[in-house]
């Protein structure tokens, strides 16, 4: 193979990364949240609610928690299957439920917030390491986009207090509610648990 190609081969392989990297909505924790006075032990048996009426979204936000969950060794339970409709998922109902389910936790995760995140970039940067260099067609001008944001709020109440253990927010471009979306999302939140030591 020739250095042409060579060269030609690497560029699209960079070309692809870049393009699957841009495709993937950003999704970033923006608060971690701990309460200090919870000494307990680890939560061995979780309910999750997730707090909408949208089904489609509903089924695959809980599942998709019990899912990973489990994979940690925690039992779940998920509000749906106790609660098809979720308007009779009272806080008294829930607790009537859970009590013969053993349930240590309640964690429960809604949308906080859908908004527009607005992002600036500056003319194209001329300084790299410290050598000078000119762009081709000089610096480029500033360039602006909106994108939609939403934010998730994920909150963990000790099942015998019913106080709250820990609380976060995440910042989601661009929602969309796909698979993809939700997994991470869930990822993000059961791996923060896990190192708070709440799981």
């Amino acid at each position: 193979m020739n250095s042409t190609k060579l060269a030609l081969t690497g560029m699209l392989l960079f070309a692809a990364a870049l393009m699957t990297l841009s495709c993937a909505s950003p999704m970033r924790m923006t608060d971690n949240w701990r309460n200090s006075t919870y000494t307990g032990p680890a939560y061995k048996k979780i309910m999750i609610i997730a707090l909408t009426k949208q089904e489609d979204l509903r089924r695959p936000i809980e599942n998709e928690f019990a899912k990973q969950l489990r994979s940690r060794g925690v039992e779940v339970a998920t509000c749906h299957e106790y609660f098809p409709d979720p308007d009779k998922a009272t806080r008294e109902e829930l607790v009537k439920v859970s009590q013969g389910k053993g349930i240590e936790a309640y964690l429960i995760v809604r949308v906080l917030g859908v908004g527009t995140d607005v992002v600036t970039s500056g003319p194209t940067d001329t300084t790299m390491n410290s050598l000078t260099y000119v762009p081709w067609f000089g610096p480029g001008p500033a360039m602006t986009r909106q994108r939609e944001a939403a934010t998730l709020e994920s909150r963990l109440y000790d099942g015998k207090t019913t106080g709250i253990v820990w609380r976060s927010t995440v910042d989601a471009v661009n929602p969309s509610g796909s698979d993809d979306q939700i997994s991470r999302f869930v990822s993000l939140v059961v791996t923060t648990l896990r190192d708070k030591k709440l799981i």
